[in-house]
């Protein structure tokens, strides 16, 4: 079995490695041989299960592309590798395994090899899907023997926007990389009553909503004088305009700017948090918050992120906001403030909603998806 996935992060790690063990050896990751993010350069290197670099390139998306609009190739061109038919053709495989809608797929399934498509898009993030695109996806949808996704938002997309029938859509898909042994999980009081202390992670641009984050903190600043605190984790374009957002709003004692950080330090921060925000625009599944549930964090979830359904029990492990609404936002983070004891009742629930989500899990569900790939040829 093949595994086309052109750039992958570390959680997918033990996935591949739990089904190159079920398979008896019997399977190939395919991906890009350069990538530009610090976090897939590392992940290319980890692991047991055997992989083939290609030549590739990879065109980023515009901002624009985020905010709704329609470039002409979109998603669709972003990863071009002239190499991959002949790669196709040495690795003979059985079943083919490609994520997204991409040229790689439609390589996979224009050479008639049985193919699963994994899909983590919804209605939001394909918003700018122009009609010949949608079209060509119509036409994968067609040939495709059977789809993994994440959850329901890319199910509805599937069913809805594809035609794709139901019954060969499975899920879930992905999980977050199984959390240290060294972690300690809960917070059970804060240590000398200080201060809540909220955690983002994520990339230091436009999508990510940092800013809407920095003015509800401002809000929240001029109602809890010396009772929280912002650590903002992670690197990017935007990070110098967003740490002088942030002294210009008077929170310069207050937000906290951590960055050059490995993905093995994350869970250093995860450990050290109560409360993890993600204020994002537009995201398809963001690790980030099965990573911190895993530790036993309640989540602040935008409701643009696509984990929302499956990941978040509005009052019971976390709250969904509109990240446009800083008022809204910082209610949520309010409510940590004037009630602590929701700090570890949040994060009890957390720990029970992710606990089924293991590489394991996933594995299986990729495993089942080949099964019906091979029966509907």
């Amino acid at each position: 079995m093949v595994f086309l996935i052109p750039s992958f992060y570390p959680y997918w790690v033990p996935i591949f490695d739990e089904l190159y063990q079920r398979l008896e050896g019997r399977f190939v990751v395919v991906a890009m041989r350069h990538h530009g993010q610090e976090n897939a350069r590392v992940a290319v290197q980890m692991g047991r299960f055997p992989r083939r670099l290609v030549g590739a390139r990879a065109i980023p998306l515009p901002w624009s592309h985020d905010q709704g609009k329609k470039p002409l190739f979109g998603r669709f061109g972003r990863f071009w590798a002239p190499s991959l038919p002949l790669v196709l053709i040495s690795l003979r495989p059985q079943v083919v395994i490609s994520v997204a809608f991409t040229l790689w797929t439609l390589t996979s399934i224009a050479m008639g090899y049985p193919t699963v498509i994994e899909w983590e898009g919804f209605w939001h993030t394909e918003r700018a899907a122009t009609p010949w695109r949608t079209s060509l996806r119509r036409w994968m949808a067609k040939r495709a023997g059977a789809f993994v996704v994440n959850g329901a938002l890319s199910r509805q997309y599937l069913v809805g926007a594809l035609r794709v029938p139901n019954d060969r859509i499975l899920e879930p898909g992905i999980c977050a990389e199984p959390r240290p042994d060294w972690v300690q999980t809960l917070k059970t009081s804060l240590p000398g009553g200080g201060p809540v202390r909220f955690l983002f992670v994520g990339q230091m641009i436009e999508r990510k909503g940092v800013a809407h984050l920095l003015h509800a903190a401002k809000l929240l600043e001029t109602r809890w004088k010396t009772k929280f605190e912002l650590v903002m984790v992670g690197d990017g374009p935007k990070r110098e305009r967003y740490w002088q957002l942030a002294h210009e709003l008077g929170l310069g004692d207050r937000v906290h700017f951590v960055k050059n950080v490995l993905p093995s330090q994350v869970w250093e921060y995860y450990e050290t948090a109560h409360v993890l925000v993600l204020p994002t625009l537009l995201d398809h599944w963001a690790m980030v918050v099965p990573e911190a549930m895993s530790v036993g964090l309640p989540v602040l979830v935008s409701k643009y992120a696509g984990s929302v359904p499956e990941l978040i029990c509005h009052g019971e492990n976390g709250y969904v906001f509109d990240p446009e609404d800083h008022e809204g936002l910082a209610g949520c983070m309010e409510r940590y403030l004037s009630n602590p004891e929701l700090i570890t009742q949040h994060g009890l629930r957390s720990l029970r909603l992710i606990s089924s989500y293991t590489p394991e899990r996933v594995a299986q569900i990729f495993l089942q998806a080949v099964e019906r790939a091979r029966d509907s040829r």
